[in-house]
Formats: C-alpha cells, sequence, structure tokens
C-alpha cells in the first residue's frame, strides 16, 4: 500500500493523533489533498479484493438499504464465516454444507452441525457449488457437531466429543464405563470398568459375605468339589495341623454334685457352643452335654479335659475324675463326682482332638 503521507498538500500537524497524517480540506488556493488515485486508490482496491475474497459479485447498484450493503456483507463474509454453525446435510449421496468452502484456504476450518447420520458419503458441495472429497475422523450422528479442516489434498470432517455426544461415543466406540456395583457382584459383563470401590465390595462379598459360598473350596470327593478360598473352619484346622486340635473352648460354673435345676445351661466359649447340666439321681453323679461348632470328621476323637479351679481350691480338687463320652461328631458328655460334701466352682478347659 503506498504511503499517505507521502502525498501532496497532506495535514501532518498533529502526528501523535494521526502518525501517517490526513486529508486536508482546499481553502480555495488548490491547497487540498488532490483526489487521484495515488490517494484513493489503495482503498478502492481493498474493497474490492474483499468483495472477490468473499466470493461476492457486484450488483453495480449504490450500496443503500434498498440495495444491500455489499461491502458489509464482503466484510461479514470473510470476516466471520466461521463463527458460525453450519449445516450439514446429505442430497442424493453428496454431503452439503452451508458455507463457500470453495473460498476457504488450506488449515481452515469451522464447525457444523450435522442433520444426518453419516453414511456412505465420499463428497462434500458447499453453497458455491465447489465439490471436494472427504476424509472423516469418526462416524458422526445427527444433531452431533463436526469439525470441518480444509487442506490442500481433501476436507477432513472430526466427529466432536461434547457432553451431549460423549455417552453414545463411549457406547459405540465400547470405551469401559463404570460398572455399577450390582454389575461389579454379577462379573459377567466384560465391557465396563473396575473401580477401587466396587472391587472392593465385590471383594468382601466373595471372601466373608454373602457369596463367599460360591467361592469356598470343597474337598476332594465332594459332589461339587472345586479349588477356591479358605473356610474359617479349614483355617483352623490348618492353624492347629500339628496336633489336629479341631475344637477349643471351656464351660464354667460346673458342681459335681449339684443335683438341680436338671437342664441348666452353663456359660461357655470358644467352640463349645452349649454346655446343658444334667443330674442322674440314679447313680448320684452329674453330667454335662457338650455341643462343639466345628463337626469332628469321624468319631475317632478324643476330649482333653483341663479342670480349673474358679472357687476354693481346696474345696475344688474334692472331685473324682473327669471322663467323656461322645454322642456324635459334634456332642459328648462330660461327667465327675463329688468326693466330698461342698458345693464347687470348676471350669472346664477344652480340646477336641481328630486322631
Amino acid at each position: 500500500m503506498r504511503k499517505f503521507s507521502n502525498n501532496s498538500n497532506v495535514d501532518s500537524s498533529d502526528l501523535s493523533n494521526y502518525p501517517d497524517a490526513r486529508i486536508k480540506d482546499n481553502t480555495g488556493a488548490l491547497d487540498g489533498t488532490p483526489v487521484n488515485e495515488r490517494v484513493y486508490g489503495d482503498v478502492i482496491q481493498f474493497f474490492l479484493k474483499l468483495k472477490r475474497l468473499a466470493g461476492i459479485t457486484a450488483n453495480d447498484l449504490p450500496d443503500n438499504e434498498t440495495n444491500g450493503f455489499q461491502t458489509i456483507q464482503s466484510l461479514k463474509e470473510f470476516a466471520t464465516k466461521n463463527n458460525y454453525i453450519q449445516n450439514i446435510s446429505s442430497v442424493s449421496g453428496v454431503l452439503n454444507v452451508s458455507a463457500k468452502i470453495g473460498l476457504m484456504q488450506n488449515d481452515e476450518f469451522l464447525v457444523c452441525k450435522s442433520s444426518i447420520d453419516l453414511g456412505a458419503e465420499t463428497q462434500i458441495k458447499g453453497t458455491d457449488g465447489v465439490i471436494n472429497t472427504i476424509t472423516t475422523i469418526g462416524t458422526f450422528k445427527t444433531n452431533e457437531y463436526v469439525r470441518l479442516i480444509k487442506t490442500a489434498s481433501t476436507i477432513f470432517l472430526v466427529r466432536i466429543s461434547d457432553a451431549a455426544s460423549l455417552d453414545l461415543m463411549v457406547s459405540e466406540l465400547l470405551y469401559l464405563k463404570k460398572a455399577t456395583q450390582s454389575e461389579e457382584n454379577a462379573g459377567t459383563i466384560e465391557t465396563k470398568a473396575t473401580t477401587p470401590k466396587t472391587n472392593l465390595t465385590a471383594f468382601i462379598r466373595r471372601v466373608i459375605g454373602a457369596d463367599s459360598a460360591n467361592y469356598l473350596a470343597k474337598p476332594t470327593g465332594d459332589p461339587d468339589e472345586r479349588n477356591g478360598l479358605l473356610s474359617k473352619e479349614d483355617k483352623f484346622i490348618i492353624d492347629n495341623f500339628t496336633n489336629n486340635v479341631i475344637n477349643i473352648g471351656w464351660f464354667s460354673g460346673y458342681d459335681p454334685g449339684f443335683s438341680g435345676p436338671v437342664g441348666t445351661n452353663l456359660p461357655v466359649s470358644g467352640h463349645v457352643t452349649n454346655a446343658k447340666y444334667n443330674f442322674d439321681a440314679n447313680v448320684g453323679n452329674s453330667t454335662v452335654e457338650v455341643t462343639i461348632s466345628n463337626a469332628m470328621a469321624s468319631m475317632d476323637y478324643l476330649v482333653k479335659i483341663y479342670p480349673e479351679s474358679e472357687g476354693v481350691i481346696g474345696i475344688d480338687n474334692d472331685c473324682g475324675q473327669f471322663i467323656f463320652k461322645k454322642l456324635s461328631s459334634t456332642k459328648f458328655l462330660i461327667s465327675s463326682y463329688d468326693a466330698g460334701v461342698y458345693t464347687q466352682n470348676i471350669k472346664v478347659h477344652l480340646e477336641v482332638v481328630q486322631r
């Protein structure tokens, strides 16, 4: 562009506000800025070039409200054409976009909203009639947004992910989404992702919770034998493997010579779940029916008995030898007798050993 300040008869009196000088009026002494091509040619050419870039053909009418303002239209079409969401449709197998793609520069882009699901289309046409081949990145759907990028060889159409389209895209592309807790518990799908919380809850259910029965190991010979997690009963057996102690516990408050009331349940602990006192008046001795929680593998077991004085030891030791009788794999009798005439208070510790 030609330098304006080099023209004759320009006003250079206020260069701080008008660094390139300004037009000067003619006072009548032919001292005004000339009206010639040098002064106005570049200005006129600016509008003409803008019009061509916008693809607008001059209507050869004055710009006004009646005829329209083609200069404003050119400016709007050129400077802001990519600030509007354009529409993409399909006509006779060719995509149509509401923009003059023939006027776009290489690497220029705009955003479109699709009114169709992308099908087998391979070309796109703008409002200027220019047809280009397309390269699609993502199969966009109706009402989704698409980035249109023009290059020297093709038009790229890129599916845009946003809050409106992300869920559908994730489902179509099989991206893993967070599993719900019920889906994690079921453990039957492979299109959802485990999270630390859902995984922890499901793990607890399988190990010690509602689902643990489906994951515990079952021994050889069982109709449903399988490898699996260790049950608490098996863990106890392993912990006591060296001596095969299967049940440990105690009952207390035992008085061998006490004659009633029959059927009294004594305090218990450990694997002793019940200790019921009985007295046989015919022989004058008492028994305690003991129930244990861990069933013995067979009737070939023995009960180790350790009496402890919880009263006066010199009185509590006036009892006879303790003896046991097996009733089942979970029950046995304990019996002793009172050698004196005193009330005794004995805690009986038990170890039930599988042989």
